[in-house]
This record gives C-alpha cells, structure tokens and sequence, in this order.
C-alpha cells in the first residue's frame, strides 16, 4: 500500500478537486499553497478543453490558487501536440469545441475550421456549450470522407455552475453512432497526458500520485501508466461508483480538503 510520504511529485485534477464552476472546493487554496511554498513538483492535468491556459491561470488566480503557466496540461495540448507530430504544419482540423481547444491547434502550427470548406484530414472534438446539429453534420461527413476522428476526452458530463451538462463523451457518442468510426482518444484516461506530465515532473510513476474524482478517468488512466492513485469523493464521483468490474483507488479521501490534512502530517 503507497503512503503519502512515498510520494514525490502530483498530478491534480482541476475540476473537482480546485473548484466546482466559479468556486474554489474547500482546502484546494491551502493544498496548491503548501506545494507552491516546499517546491513540491505538480502539475494541473484537466480534460477541459474550453479554456485557454491564460483563461485557466485567470481563474485560478481568481481564486486565490497561484499556478504557473508551464504547470498546466490540457486534453487540448495533448490532442495538438499528437496531430502535430505526426502531420505537417499547416494541416487542416475540423472543430467541434471551444477557445481551448482552437487556441492549442492553432499554436501547434495546424490550421482550424469550423466549416466544411478546405482539405480537412481531422475532426477533432472537445467540449462544445454552442454545439448544434450543424456541426454535427459537417463533422460527421467529413469523418465519412476520410478524415481521422479524434477526441480529447471521454467525459461524459461536466460539473458547470448551473449543475451538470453534456460534455465531451456526450458529443463522442453522437458521432460514432452517426459514422460507426470510433475515435482515436487522446485525453485522460489513455497515456498521452499522463506520460507528458511524468516528463514534465521529471518523476517515475513510482513516485508520481494522481489526485482526481472520476474513477474511469482519472484513476483509471493513471493506474494504466503505473501512477499511484488519490480519489477524492465529489458530486461527480457518486454517479461512477460502486459500478461493476470498477477500478480500485489506491486510497480514497472524502474531499480535497481531507486529502490536505494528510498530505501535510505525511
């Protein structure tokens, strides 16, 4: 069994662990101020992809959790930085998804659409709070033509401030039942995040704790690489528990607070 004192370097979570729609989560100030002060290698591993990072550095700030820019990997970088490696710069990406997710193509040296107009050789997909059927037309043909179906992230909801909505799982879903393609996954939980994050923090998986609420996203992905596993019970976590064949936690914590108090006696 892992204890906390084995742990070296973290990766968090940042829905549901820092904050729940525009509100900090009780002791996630306290938890990303004690790693800022004993220089504690982390980094924020997020399946949102509607956010830029500079919008994510705002809002944390705005809450009082000061977090470096470098410190941040997104669904979107992942997605951007894997499209990039195997394509030329320049190559076209149909979009369904929001400013996060254009901004990390766009950077990555890749050209975006949102219409079907141009060579599109990906459809790319993530969170969309303006999807319409449109959209879902013109992604779903060109996936029909040829063009290689990525999704950042299989999250089926999202915890937003009004309660919970659709998020990107949900979009997934329509597609493949509209093309029979199944996408090609890049976010939480396969690998690529994961692995990035373990490269960034410089750490082995055997050293590396993954502090997140969803059991098929985030404890499972990083159970897959070898990362030891925090779950923090939150309002998502009780619609994915106690389901059938589920994956184990290393260990569980009744909130983000609870998970401060023992980090800091470890």
């Amino acid at each position: 069994m892992v204890e906390l004192n084995d742990i070296k370097s973290l990766i968090l979570d940042i829905d549901g662990i820092l904050y729940e729609g525009m509100n900090a989560i009780p002791g996630a100030v306290e938890l990303i101020e004690d790693l800022n002060k004993h220089d504690t290698p982390y980094v924020l591993l997020s399946n949102n992809t509607t956010n830029t990072i500079e919008r994510h550095v705002q809002k944390l700030n705005q809450l009082n959790m000061h977090i470096p820019p470098k410190a941040i990997i997104t669904a979107a970088r992942v997605a951007a930085q894997l499209i990039a490696n195997e394509s030329p710069p320049g190559t076209c990406c149909l979009v369904i998804g929001e400013a996060g997710l254009i901004q990390a193509l766009q950077q990555a040296g890749l050209q975006v659409t949102q219409s079907d107009n141009g060579d599109i050789k990906y459809v790319v997909i993530g969170m969309d709070r303006q999807l319409t059927y449109e959209k879902l037309k013109i992604a779903a043909r060109a996936i029909h033509n040829g063009a290689i179906f990525i999704s950042t992230n299989l999250d089926p909801m999202y915890m937003d401030s009004d309660g919970i909505i659709p998020a990107s799982g949900a979009i997934q879903a329509a597609l493949e039942t509209a093309t029979g393609i199944p996408a090609r996954m890049t976010g939480k939980p396969e690998p690529p995040g994961f692995l990035l994050a373990m490269e960034q923090l410089g750490f082995p998986a055997c050293e590396t704790g993954m502090l997140g609420d969803q059991i098929e996203i985030d404890i499972r992905g990083a159970s897959r690489v070898g990362i030891h596993t925090f779950l923090v019970l939150s309002t998502l976590s009780q619609f994915t528990l106690d389901k059938p064949g589920q994956i184990i936690a290393d260990k569980t914590f009744n909130s983000t607070l609870d998970f401060y108090h023992q980090w800091i006696q470890r």
